[in-house]
């Protein structure tokens, strides 16, 4: 199976009516009563053709399945359910079909109602509109409730996806400067060029203007782009406009289906996407949805035929776009890197729960010039004793942090350090009072707590900075501001233990859905995989972990 290669013309998305089941029903049947309901276009189900083919999972779908009920609720009914969450499709609409063949006997559809219903809500679905066949006909069905009125699947304006313009795609193979003329060959693979237009290279993030361009006369051959001002782009980067540019990260979400051997967390895969290929890295394994069980669990291996939902990381920055931005080009597929290069998986890019990290990587001040200061690090590390640094404490709402932060303080003071607590709740009453909880913002407020952190290191102060920071990529970035002076130390307790704790009443809130993207709940959090120190605030109490981290300052920043 292969996917469908990239087109710079899109065909018109299209509101689609995805109809899952009901196989021993009248087909013909079931798709007028469903046309009746103001559908677009009714299409069966294929999970193959769903993930090899992305131009079909762009569209606005409604789900909707078809029961018997003759035979009530079937493990393949079950797994649609499940599927349909697993794919984020949203609650899907139950028709009830054969009820001719039982007599249309209320109480067998008032069962499969409930039964139905029940599994909608355990896997965390919203309540399902549920229907009998044929639609409208009190004369058949007298104990019917309600219709459905006309137009019921027809979806909003405002769900609508109807653009037939995707944005400026363009992948360099080659750079050239001959003189005072720098040129770019490449492939269109989206959108449209002209003469004049402003381009943005991904991900070194280079401005241009496009002077000239010289397409090739062959079908699918090559452009060449030509400025006047200096512009490299090293091959496989990609070309955009500046205010619709792909995202930028090193980590990134795959929904897919597995087709190939079994592989585990930390496996290397091949990652072919529209714009070209990289090693990565399987990060986590989110969830796992086995068809033969109907059961969705998370870790543990992947084999052939499951539904997964991936974590896969790079260690170089790329260009992607994914479902909720380009759906045409957020296809990819896993290969083994074996010799053979066999496909294990066909799926969809997500970016769910991870930022755009483009506005990290892009500096923004010019024309400035570094001061050279008079007083220098080993002066103050003389003058106070010991060395400045950063304890970068990490770990999840409720695992010990602030807690432990404070006390670390007061125990460091009271020897004689010039000590500093950064903490989370705090920054963001200044700081960053100006963001939100978004994957962006949250890389945002890390990034600015990282550099103030590194300028109090320099300052000669110990900080200690007490922050979730949920992402490996931004706490990357604030070890290289701090230099080698930076000390990750991730305070440990599981999910379960915080959500026992939950000293600020935060996941019961979450669970009930009413903090969305709360680390844990609704978002990502990386744990550190190398970090200087692990303190187990399930296992150790509050003065243990305290002592074990002024023992560990006293070897590390002691002159």
């Amino acid at each position: 199976m292969n996917f469908s290669p990239p087109r710079a013309d899109v065909a018109e998305r299209r509101p689609t009516v995805l109809v899952f089941g009901g196989n021993s029903c009248d087909p013909e049947q079931t798709g007028s009563e469903i046309r009746s309901l103001g559908a677009g276009e009714v299409v069966r189900f294929e999970a193959a053709r769903w993930f090899a083919h992305p131009e079909d999972a762009v569209n606005t779908h409604t789900p909707v399945i078809v029961l018997d009920a003759t035979l009530g609720l079937q493990p393949e009914d079950r797994l649609h359910v499940h599927l349909i969450r697993f794919l984020g499709l949203g609650a899907p609409v139950i028709l009830v079909g054969n009820l001719d063949q039982i007599g249309f006997e209320q109480e067998q559809f008032d069962l499969i109602e409930e039964e139905v219903v029940d599994l909608l809500s355990a896997v965390g679905s919203a309540s399902p509109s549920v229907f009998p066949l044929p639609l409208n006909r009190p004369d058949l069905i007298p104990w019917q409730e309600e219709s459905p009125p006309n137009g019921f699947l027809r979806p909003a304006a405002s769900e609508m996806k109807l653009s037939t313009s995707p944005p400026l795609r363009f992948l360099v193979t080659s750079s050239m400067n001959n003189g005072d003329c720098w040129s770019v060959q490449g492939q269109v693979l989206f959108g449209t060029l002209n003469p004049g237009d402003t381009v943005l290279s991904s991900p070194s993030n280079q401005v241009g203007v496009v002077r000239a361009l010289d397409p090739s006369e062959e079908e699918g051959g090559e452009t060449m782009l030509t400025f006047n001002e200096p512009f490299f782009a090293e091959p496989g980067e990609v070309l955009s406009p500046v205010d619709a540019a792909p995202t930028e990260t090193d980590v990134f979400r795959v929904k897919a289906i597995w087709q190939g051997r079994s592989v585990s967390e930390g496996d290397a895969v091949i990652c072919k996407t529209a714009y070209g290929q990289i090693i990565g890295t399987i990060q986590s394994i989110e969830q796992v949805l086995d068809p033969a069980t109907n059961k969705v669990t998370a870790g543990g291996e992947v084999t052939s035929g499951s539904f997964i939902e991936l974590i896969v990381r790079s260690n170089q920055m790329l260009a992607i776009d994914h479902r909720e931005t380009l759906p045409e080009a957020g296809w990819i597929q896993l290969t083994d890197p074996d010799g053979a290069k066999s496909s294990l998986a066909l799926g969809h890019i997500s970016m769910v729960g991870y930022a755009d990290q483009r506005n990290q990587l892009t500096p923004r001040s010019f024309n400035t010039t570094p001061v050279h200061f008079s007083v220098g690090e080993k002066d103050r590390a003389a003058r106070n004793g010991h060395e400045g640094g950063v304890l970068w404490f990490t770990g999840l709402s409720g695992s010990g942090k602030s807690t432990l932060a404070v006390a670390l303080e007061a125990r460091l003071f009271e020897k004689g350090y010039q000590v500093f607590v950064l903490d989370g709740d705090n920054v963001r009453q200044g700081l960053t009072a100006n963001l939100g909880f978004s994957p962006d913002d949250r890389s945002e407020n890390i990034r600015r707590v990282g550099e103030v952190a590194a300028l109090f290191r320099q300052a000669g102060t110990i900080v200690i900075s007490s922050f979730i920071s949920p992402y490996r990529s931004d706490r990357d970035r604030a070890r290289h501001a701090a230099y080698s002076s930076f000390h990750e130390i991730h305070i440990k307790a599981d999910i379960e233990t915080c959500i026992k704790r939950d000293p600020k009443g935060l996941y019961e809130r979450a669970l009930k859905g009413d903090i969305p993207e709360f680390t844990g709940i609704s978002a990502p959090y990386e744990a550190p995989e190398r970090p200087e120190l692990v303190i187990d605030t399930e296992t150790l109490s509050i003065d243990a972990c305290v002592e074990e981290l002024v023992n560990y300052v006293d070897r590390n920043f002691r002159v």
